[in-house]
């Protein structure tokens, strides 16, 4: 496996942190200032997934045609 520093993890392998992240906050094992730490690096992760299915969702609509209506024919309906 060729991991390169400055390669990002995949979608999986972030969403898979997340969980880990939840799991540990959910368990009631950790002090305050863990919790905290935890929380902020899930709302980071939060972030980053969300940005990529924001990603993954424009490339399909311009894939399948089904981005924003082109210019002067917005309300049209197909018949």
């Amino acid at each position: 496996m060729s991991d390169a520093p400055d390669q990002q993890p995949t979608f999986e392998q972030t969403l898979a942190r997340l969980d880990e992240v939840v799991a540990r906050l959910e368990s009631g094992d950790v002090g305050l200032e863990e919790a905290v730490r935890l929380f902020e690096q899930g709302q980071a992760l939060v972030a980053t997934c969300r940005e990529r299915l924001a990603r993954a969702q424009q490339r399909i609509e311009e894939l399948t045609g089904q981005g924003a209506p082109p210019e002067g024919r917005a309300g049209e309906a197909p018949f």
